[in-house]
């Protein structure tokens, strides 16, 4: 598998996905903040994850550069738990 190239003025965003909601932050606490929205409306056991990204030069896809938290919503309590990561 050849790895992507990145643009070197390429910014760095936060792709995040939640159950069935999704998007793209330019700030960490910022995705950090729309994960936990989106958790607080989703179904117990749903889980997240925060991706550091940044757009491939010739695909223009999201390349994940690491994945820098994830989180789940508690089955018992409803809480948002963040397993690895998360608000620091």
């Amino acid at each position: 598998m050849r790895s992507a190239r990145l643009s070197t003025d390429a910014p760095t965003m936060y792709a995040w996905d939640a159950g069935h909601a999704a998007g793209v932050a330019s700030d960490e606490g910022l995705a950090v903040e729309a994960v936990n929205e989106a958790l607080a409306d989703a179904p117990p056991d749903t889980s997240a994850r925060i991706r550091r990204v940044q757009v491939g030069e010739v695909s223009g896809n999201y390349v994940t550069l690491a994945v820098v938290g994830v989180a789940r919503r508690d089955a018992e309590t409803g809480a948002v738990e963040w397993t690895d990561g998360g608000p620091w």
